[in-house]
């Protein structure tokens, strides 16, 4: 093994500290550092300009920093080291840089929500980084695409994180929403669940009026949100991988171009916040939310129509109108999909405990429909599941 291989590499991480907070970025440069045998976190710490300033004075071999202004920039320009910013907040930060792909984080978060039937949308801006703008320009460009250009209305936040007068415009500008609506967030942190709240506050039901997808997606935050937030996987693991890696190829003596590595996003996770098809009878819209929240209970037609007080064969004839398929199958389609997730149970459940859990009366109920649908008994297919 080769002298350079073997010394040890002194690293600073500014903007991840990796000695103070654990996270998806940060397991997978720690990760990296093991295996690799000779990468030592020597400082690691939040980034400002004072920051960078007292680096200049550590011997360090190489830095990963996140640049998010153009006065870190310029510090980080003057390092004597190799550098690696894996920060997507400048579009043209004039170091090496590695950052997901903002614009097909932006297309994933359009196509989801025209994939749930949208036909009207709305985006919340961030200000600040480039990429809330790389990712709103995405999302209206896959929207324009599909001929609804028309109908996407933009609100652009005036700080940072939302104060409280950014929230009153904000109350305002969503009860203007049509439902339904597809709402994209360019950024969730730290500002999606007060942007939730706000939406109730203005007399939206989240998903039924407005069906809420946010990008960068701390899944934290995300989970913690009521309902759960969908979100685009930024896939800080892949962005952390490729940055350590070109940080390694320019300490080994790689010319130091200011050049950009672009990783590829995640998919879209998708939660509670957009558990719904779109709609505009609302009547089969509220259907299609009563299914999917009591699917644990074995009702029927009947039982749902009664619960609305329409007639039956009105709300079957509405249902298909909208959702181009029977409300019968639409009803076996969410208890068989709630089936095989309980299939996939660890440890595994009994096919009694599946078929209470997804509305069927009986195991032998269960796996007569589930045979039916899918061509295997729900044994057969958990087996092949595994």
């Amino acid at each position: 093994m080769s002298h350079s291989r073997t010394k040890t590499r002194r690293i600073a991480v500014i903007g991840a500290p990796v000695l103070q907070a654990q996270s998806a970025f940060n397991a997978a440069l720690i990760d990296y550092a093991a295996r690799q045998g000779n990468w030592k976190f020597v400082f690691s710490t939040e980034v400002s300009v004072q920051t960078l300033k007292f680096l200049r004075q550590l011997d360090c071999d190489g830095a990963l920093i996140r640049v998010i202004s153009p006065a870190i920039a310029r510090e980080a320009r003057k390092l004597s080291f190799p550098l690696v910013n894996f920060s997507s907040w400048l579009s043209d930060p004039g170091v090496p840089t590695v950052r997901c792909d903002n614009a097909m984080m932006g297309r994933l978060a359009a196509q989801h929500l025209l994939n749930k039937g949208f036909r009207r949308f709305a985006v919340v801006l961030s200000k600040g980084g480039w990429f809330a703008h790389s990712r709103h320009q995405s999302f209206l460009e896959c929207i324009e695409k599909t001929g609804f250009a028309e109908n996407v209305s933009t609100f652009e936040l005036r700080s940072h994180s939302a104060d409280a007068e950014d929230l009153k415009r904000f109350r305002v500008w969503a009860e203007k929403l049509e439902s339904p609506t597809g709402l994209f967030l360019t950024n969730d942190d730290p500002d999606a669940p007060v942007l939730m709240d706000a939406c109730r506050a203005a007399g939206k039901k989240i998903p039924r009026d407005l069906a809420i997808v946010t990008s960068h997606g701390h899944p934290e935050i995300c989970r913690a949100c009521s309902p759960p937030l969908t979100y685009v996987d930024q896939n800080e693991q892949g962005i952390a991988l490729e940055a350590a890696k070109f940080l390694d190829r320019l300490m080994s003596g790689e010319a130091n171009a200011a050049r950009t590595i672009i990783v590829p996003s995640g998919d879209v996770v998708p939660l509670g916040s957009t558990d719904t098809v779109a709609v505009d009878d609302r009547e089969v819209a509220h259907t299609v939310e009563f299914i999917r929240e009591h699917i644990s209970e074995p009702i029927n037609i009947k039982d749902v129509a009664q619960h609305f007080s329409i007639a039956r064969r009105t709300l079957e004839r509405r249902f298909r109108g909208a959702m181009k398929i029977s409300l019968h199958d639409f009803q076996t389609s969410e208890r068989i999909a709630r089936a095989e997730d309980l299939l996939r149970a660890k440890p595994p459940l009994t096919l009694a405990d599946v078929a209470r859990r997804c509305g069927f009366v009986s195991a032998t109920r269960l796996n007569l429909v589930f045979r039916r649908v899918k061509g295997s008994s729900p044994a057969d297919w958990r087996a092949v599941a595994k």
